[in-house]
């Protein structure tokens, strides 16, 4: 390679790479309730607040805003503009304020509105409160930094009346491993309010002894939805034939459960 073109491409990386050019921060944003369930009937209002703290060392500049959101069959949430989903709620949410900036170790509260329209139907509905790290740009001033968003989100459930949560367990698989054993429960949701999970997955011998129990998850199943929770048992079965039980509360009197079989050989 020539020399000249050598020393170009050195002095060109140096200058990409220079820590004058580029400032690397320290961001970390906390918000808190990281969820909040609002009850009420239409035409209902209330107004509450969430902490927002500023835990880098850095001053930060956030952006506030509502979208949808909702949850892939094994829990991986995903968020989208609002666009008038069913079991949206955004339109119904006011933030104040929707722009603002916070000094490291400062907290602030945003004020938030949520407005039941009058007809609204009884059911559970959803939204997210973000936050978003943007540029904080003095005007007139160039941005010489590479800057990297930043998202943390508040959930917020409205429910509308009193829907009472509908549900079935689909199936519950075990897979056998050297050290224990993965669970995979799979839930229905067939109402019209989402449900939390609170249960137990129990394993008898052949003999009807329980061996051990293992908890499941306390995780939300969103309406009309089907949602896989993995559960995990850590620790040597003994060889033999058992029966794996799943018990689920959904907040109803009766429990939702699945069974299966499986043989440690």
């Amino acid at each position: 390679m020539n020399r000249k073109l050598q020393i170009f491409l050195v002095f060109l990386l140096l200058l990409i790479f220079s820590p004058a050019l580029l400032c690397w921060a320290e961001v970390s944003i906390s918000v808190s309730p990281i969820r909040v369930e609002q009850m009420g009937k239409p035409g209902d209002r209330g107004t509450d607040m969430i902490s927002v703290t500023n835990r880098g060392s850095d001053p930060t500049r956030l952006k506030v805003s509502v979208e949808d959101w909702t949850l892939t069959k094994e829990g991986t949430p995903t968020f989208q503009k609002p666009g008038g989903a069913s079991y949206s709620c955004a339109s119904w949410i006011k933030v104040n304020p929707i722009d603002f900036r916070i000094s490291p170790g400062q907290t602030r509260e945003v004020r938030y509105t949520v407005t039941i329209p009058e007809g609204a139907p009884e059911g559970g509905y959803r939204a997210a409160i973000v936050f978003e790290t943007v540029p904080d740009v003095v005007p007139g001033e160039k941005v010489r930094r590479l800057f990297v968003r930043g998202r943390v989100a508040t959930i917020l459930y409205a429910i509308v009346g009193t829907p009472v949560p509908q549900g079935h367990a689909n199936s519950l698989k075990v897979e056998i491993k050297k050290d224990g054993a993965d669970f995979t429960l799979t839930l229905q949701n067939t109402g019209k309010v989402h449900y939390r999970t609170k249960g137990t997955i129990s394993a008898n011998d052949s003999n009807g002894q329980q061996v051990f129990e293992v908890e499941i998850p306390n995780v939300p199943i969103l309406p009309q939805s089907e949602r896989q929770i993995n559960i995990r048992y850590d620790k040597p079965i003994p060889k033999g034939k058992y029966t794996a039980l799943a018990a689920v509360d959904i907040g109803v009197p009766e429990l939702v459960g699945a069974e299966a079989t499986f043989t440690v050989e």
